[in-house]
């Protein structure tokens, strides 16, 4: 029997954001895989192998895994030193690469990375200077920071608002960095929020936005939906390089052809699919990646 290792946070540490810990897992099972859940926080380091509990706090060998699923970021203050000890495992049975937890995260790196897929005009500094001469050339944007989730600290920046200078102050605070995008008005049908994995499509579904923000925590509204061809072209061109980018489990969310960003962290597509839909499709997911992953190369553990 294959055996999968989902690393999640421990329930002790408050209430995900979505269900995929339980859901991902209850699927996998179901299709003939031994599913255990790790503690993020468990990962340590003893005699140059790389150890783990499960929720229950049982010690358990990672080396034994045919597939590692990595649901989330856990605690930020350790995330680089818990990535340092999961590069060091077999990244080809990794459902996202380390480096693509680390690298494709947000949304700078689609931009960078995807230039000929249609996205907004985008801009990335922690210099408010800079961003304010940005968006004083005129038209609307959408100021947040980079890597955030959640519909948090994202502001519209209308032409001729007094607060745009101090809102790029708040952003930019202590040198951080932020995000400034042209923004575009969706459509009538809103975004969209395509869930791929291993290089397949999922399924698709809509949001109808409150404000400027398009997250559901934020108060957008989903509904069922389907890609028009002009989507399709967008997604398609994003699902092509996406494995070699060591992503095969992510969403794409989208205004018309425009990609405004990949989310690889933990998206909660599945629950909310299910929901505006009566359709259960983490099977299709599961499905997916294990043909995937039953043709990839082996390497050894270190």
């Amino acid at each position: 029997m294959p055996r999968v290792a989902f690393f999640v946070s421990h329930p002790s540490r408050g209430q995900p954001a979505n269900d995929n810990h339980l859901r991902l897992p209850r699927a996998f099972a179901a299709g003939g895989w031994s599913a255990i859940r790790i503690d993020h926080e468990s990962l340590a380091m003893e005699s140059r192998q790389v150890v783990a509990r499960d929720l229950a706090g049982d010690d358990v060998p990672l080396a034994a895994f045919d597939l590692y699923f990595v649901l989330g970021f856990g605690p930020q203050a350790t995330f680089l030193d818990r990535m340092q000890l999961l590069r060091t495992l077999d990244q080809d049975r990794f459902v996202n690469t380390v480096d693509a937890l680390v690298y494709q995260h947000g949304k700078v790196s689609l931009f960078l990375a995807a230039d000929d897929i249609p996205q907004p005009e985008t801009h990335v500094a922690n210099d408010p200077d800079r961003l304010a001469a940005i968006a004083a050339r005129g038209g609307d944007w959408i100021a947040k920071p980079p890597a955030a989730s959640f519909g948090r600290d994202v502001f519209r920046l209308r032409e001729g608002d007094a607060n745009r200078r101090a809102i790029l102050e708040h952003l930019t605070r202590d040198n951080r960095y932020a995000l400034l995008q042209a923004y575009i008005e969706p459509a009538t049908e809103g975004e969209k929020r395509t869930l791929v994995a291993a290089g397949k499509v999922v399924g698709t579904y809509g949001k109808r936005l409150h404000d400027h923000r398009g997250n559901l925590g934020a108060g957008a509204d989903a509904f069922p939906s389907t890609l028009t061809p002009v989507e399709t072209a967008t997604v398609d061109g994003l699902v092509d390089r996406l494995d070699g980018l060591g992503v095969r489990f992510a969403t794409i969310d989208l205004v018309g052809s425009q990609a405004l960003e990949i989310n690889v962290a933990n998206p909660g597509w599945l629950a909310t699919y299910e929901q505006v839909a009566g359709v259960d499709l983490a099977p299709k997911v599961v499905e997916a990646l294990a043909a995937r992953f039953a043709s990839a190369p082996r390497n050894p553990t270190p």
